[in-house]
């Protein structure tokens, strides 16, 4: 095996990703438009040409497409600023609105993924009938505060000389009648950093006063969707998915058509060594990620949710690889159970050290809901030092470069011998995965993981509620995991066939571990169901355990919250106990 993937590795080439790259650097792949279907028929050609089997799905789906939005200064002075309005404002059209400028400082993050703002404090000042200058990209949390203070529209200046693009709303993927009407209710600019301080320091001054438009596309789009599916030779019914998504912000070189260039190489590399593949591999290339919040990732996990339940051994994401400067692979993401492959598969494919972090509710990861076990996201990244040494702040893509969701993310942002090395860690952890005999989840990593978390919890709730029940759960659970997978090594189930029906069993029962509890480190809503786009803390269920000290005792919202965090640890309890149980009564051994 060990002498196959480096064959594999070896064959890994950049002339077609340089042909790709160089053909989408003349096309802005906006969801819906004519330049994604270009996009979608060029990709497709290629993989007709090599004969890999595939599928172009054309979903609707429900977009928001932002266009030239408009921002004056009326008062004290006359000055247009140029603005943008993200996914999902509010559309005035060509109606102006106006109003008096306040500026709620909240300051720039340190880390892109931390989604906890500064609260606005209305105790302080009335906002009502006001629009609101503040710091940062509007997040659906920060939107839907701000709606609360009954103000008329947003404005919020970007940390750069640059304005990103980006999108407010909350809902992932298409609404449902449970989610629709939480859409954004507020106009909302962004503005860059320069001019953002021009109206700070006018309003230290004096009055200020601004009217702006918002103009949009919204409503549903049909979009192409390409789904590869490359057959195993053992077991071809199970297979990881590799996914990414295909339209862009302007040129989107750095995000997303690196990622395209990759896969679509992989799926060449893969289909002409397909003997090679014990378990098929499914890769699936997204419309709508940037104007739809995650719409045709999670289009794709509603019109395959029971396959994917049933066949899917885990997801992968693949979103901004290959970008310059782009060395360090100490901001990954995966899940528990997987640290100790990944960091394993990446050490193996460019002798790296890596780093992994909590998946954050981003990146096409729509599969959580189903419980499927997921790993990377955002690829290699600008070292710390690096991004210290060229003043640079935190985003969310391109590899940490801030050309990142601007007309500026060009073929300059492309490194290829980067784009090499990623391609190389995404290829070795593919092979490895649909080739291991047993699937590689270390769930008492999972499990210590929850119990550090409940602890956690129990050490901010302290007498107010008692986490006693979970924590003896998580505990037991822990020790039937130990034994279980002390067992797999006695009978030494690694050195048999993918096909042997007690290998078989075992890998039901891992999938299985998955389904129960990747739900319920990530989720709140059920199964098949899609939870908002706003930060889901670990065992969120409990999550609420943070709040108690701040919370009068004996008042209304104590007492409620005390009855959510009965429920959540029945809820988290309950799976933890099925959990024991699955792998108790599985009759493998």
């Amino acid at each position: 095996m060990v002498e196959a993937m480096k064959n594999l590795l070896d064959e890994i080439s950049m002339e077609t990703p340089k042909v790709i790259l160089e053909r989408f650097g003349s096309l802005v792949r906006e969801s819906g438009s004519e330049d994604e279907r270009v996009a979608a028929q060029y990709l497709s050609s290629l993989l007709d040409q090599w004969g890999v089997p595939h599928q172009v799905h054309r979903p609707n789906l429900y977009l928001s497409v932002p266009r030239p939005a408009r921002l004056k200064l009326v008062m004290p002075v006359e000055k247009e600023i140029r603005a943008k309005n993200p996914a999902f404002s509010v559309i005035t059209g060509d109606e102006w609105k106006g109003g008096e400028l306040i500026y709620v400082p909240t300051g720039f993050k340190k880390k892109w993924d931390n989604q906890k703002d500064a609260s606005f404090d209305p105790a302080s000042r009335s906002l009502s009938g006001k629009i609101v200058l503040t710091e940062g990209f509007p997040r659906p949390a920060r939107i839907r505060e701000l709606n609360e203070q009954g103000i008329i529209g947003a404005i919020f200046i970007h940390p750069g000389k640059n304005i990103h693009e980006s999108i407010c709303t909350p809902i992932w993927g298409a609404p449902d009648l449970d989610t629709y009407e939480n859409v954004p209710k507020l106009p909302v600019l962004m503005i860059n950093r320069t001019d953002g301080q021009e109206l700070i320091d006018r309003i230290a001054q004096e009055s200020v006063e601004v009217q702006f438009q918002t103009h949009l596309d919204q409503g549903w789009f049909t979009c192409p969707l390409i789904d590869i599916f490359i057959k195993g030779t053992e077991e071809p019914d199970k297979y990881v998915l590799l996914h990414g998504h295909m339209d862009s912000w302007h040129q989107g070189l750095g995000d997303n058509a690196t990622g395209n260039a990759a896969m679509i190489e992989m799926a060449r590399i893969f289909y002409q060594n397909r003997h090679l593949l014990k378990r098929s591999l499914r890769i699936a290339i997204w419309p709508g990620h940037s104007t739809g919040r995650y719409a045709g990732s999670t289009w794709f996990a509603d019109t395959f949710g029971l396959d994917l339940d049933e066949n899917c051994i885990a997801q992968v994401n693949c979103d901004s690889p290959g970008c310059r400067w782009a060395t360090s692979y100490h901001e990954m993401s995966w899940m528990s159970e997987v640290d100790p492959f990944c960091k394993t598969a990446i050490q193996e494919a460019i002798g790296e050290e890596s780093v992994g972090h909590r998946p954050p509710r981003a990146g096409d990861y729509s599969f959580h809901n189903i419980g499927l076990t997921g790993f990377y996201m955002l690829s290699s990244s600008i070292p710390d030092e690096v991004l210290q040494e060229k003043g640079y702040y935190p985003v969310g893509g391109c590899g940490s470069n801030i050309e990142w969701h601007t007309e500026e993310d060009l073929i300059h942002i492309i490194d290829y011998e980067i784009l090499k090395r990623d391609v190389r860690v995404y290829t070795a952890s593919l092979y490895q995965i649909v080739n291991a005999t047993l699937h590689p989840f270390h769930f008492v990593n999972t499990v210590d993981e929850f119990i550090q978390t409940i602890e956690r919890y129990q050490k901010a709730a302290g007498n107010h509620f008692s986490f006693e029940l979970a924590l003896v759960q998580a505990r037991e659970l822990r020790t039937t995991l130990v034994d279980f997978y002390n067992r797999i090594e006695h009978v030494q189930l690694h050195t048999r066939d993918v096909s042997d029906p007690q290998v078989k069993r075992v890998n039901e029962v891992l999938r299985n571990l998955s389904r129960s509890l990747v739900p319920i480190n990530f989720t709140r809503r059920g199964k098949f169901w899609h939870d908002p786009a706003v930060d889901i803390p670990p065992l969120p269920d409990i999550a609420p355990a943070n709040t108690l000290p701040q919370l009068e005792e004996g008042s209304h919202h104590y007492r409620v919250t005390l009855t959510h965090l009965m429920r959540g640890q029945n809820r988290l309890s309950w799976t933890l106990h099925h959990a024991k149980r699955l792998v108790h009564t599985s009759s493998i051994f």
